[in-house]
């Protein structure tokens, strides 16, 4: 094993690459060697602004160890670590791929023990949000702690599939829920011929996409972006229409949407009649989203928030309350996932999902372990460049 381990430290404004002398491996822990890590716009959101997605203060300590988008081989196991961790697959043994939860949870304080809202626990830690070392992916090595919840991916999973579950999770989670709550304002309950939009075909945006396609292959999904190669993949990835922010206006999109809706087989419910359910997975811009989002749902439609993810980043709205009332609209946020969404999605991946519909097909950039490549890796995602980018930390 090596002395020294590189990593990235990562500060507002400032990454930089740092060296840990490599500790010894507990009993109760596994070492696992990084194959590949992303870059997340929550990272990207951090880097520019200092706010760290903690779910009760949104504050971190810096310098911040990055990376919570990560795939990974067992290097060494503690010889008590099979009987310290979560194991939801069959063990995995040195030399086995493997996902494990970001989520490192108390198991102590009434969130996690009384009421099952693990992502709420007052006591837990965040693999790639934390400021201890070999806790971040931006690494070489990660320790993984007693108490992590831990899969074995199947051997089809090359890293680049493994490297975007955790994105893929959090589309799965906020489709999850945008479905039940549409069988509860459906006298019928069938999403799978309804009609959908999604804002933002980033990572996130067309994870949310392959998991509607996935859950409801009939249902129509209209994706919004500013970029052509995004919607690119959307289309590639199941969208049956996209419409391009910067060749529409809002009310050409508002109109565009409705005449959709409009023209389904639908009982005849009015002029206000639009869209079953809206996500948004932009993570900025709100001013000009949560508005024509409201505006184009139909009365009891569902509109999801799922792209701001870090506070001061993805700006303010103002919208008349009786939009919500009048059409007793559904608008709820996606704060990260429970345990249940990732044993499914890593299900589905297990089982070739990722085959059928190329997720994984997103990464458009490979990024070196080097300040200068992360950081240009993150500006280039603010300014939407690519779809993902991805780091190789054994990439010379």
């Amino acid at each position: 094993m090596p002395e020294k381990v590189k990593m990235a430290g990562t500060w507002p404004g400032k990454v930089e690459i740092l060296e840990h002398s490599m500790p010894t491996l507990k009993d109760d822990q596994i070492l696992v060697r990084v194959e590949l890590t992303g870059i997340c716009g929550t990272d990207a959101h951090v880097f520019e602004k200092g706010f760290g997605p903690h779910r009760i203060s949104g504050k971190v300590g810096y310098p911040l160890y990055l990376g919570h988008e990560y795939v990974g081989v067992v290097e060494k196991k503690g010889k008590e670590a099979d009987k310290k961790m979560f194991y939801h697959t069959e063990v995995p043994q040195e030399g086995d791929r493997i996902w494990w939860g970001v989520d490192h949870y108390c198991y102590v304080c009434d969130w996690e023990t009384m009421y099952g809202w693990q992502q709420w626990c007052l006591g837990a830690f965040f693999y790639g949000f934390d400021e201890v070392p070999f806790h971040g992916a931006w690494s070489r090595y990660v320790i993984i702690e007693p108490g992590t919840h831990i899969w074995k991916l199947a051997k089809h999973i090359t890293p680049e599939k493994g490297v975007v579950v955790e994105p893929y999770i959090v589309g799965l989670r906020a489709v999850d829920k945008v479905l039940t709550l549409l069988s509860i304002s459906e006298k019928e309950a069938n999403p799978d011929a309804d009609l959908f939009v999604i804002y933002g075909a980033g990572a996130i945006g067309n994870a949310a996409l392959t998991a509607l396609k996935t859950s409801a292959p009939n249902s129509i999904a209209i994706v919004v972006d500013p970029n052509k190669h995004r919607l690119e993949m959307a289309k590639k990835l199941g969208a049956d229409y996209v419409l391009n922010v910067k060749e529409t206006t809002k009310e050409e999109r508002i109109k565009f949407v409705k005449e959709i809706a409009t023209s389904m087989d639908r009982p005849r419910l009015g002029d206000r009649w639009g869209v079953d359910a809206v996500i948004d997975c932009t993570g900025k811009n709100a001013d000009v989203v949560i508005p024509e989002a409201i505006e184009i749902l139909r009365p009891m439609g569902v509109l999801d928030e799922v792209g701001a993810f870090t506070a001061f980043t993805a700006g303010k709205f103002t919208i008349d309350p009786h939009e919500i009332c009048a059409r007793e609209l559904f608008f709820v946020g996606s704060w990260a996932y429970p345990l249940s969404t990732c044993d499914k999605a890593i299900k589905q991946v297990n089982k070739g999902l990722f085959d059928k519909k190329p997720y994984y097909e997103i990464i458009t950039h490979r990024r070196r372990l080097l300040a200068e490549d992360i950081t240009d890796g993150i500006k280039s995602l603010l300014a939407g460049v690519g779809i993902k980018h991805v780091i190789d930390p054994w990439k010379e």
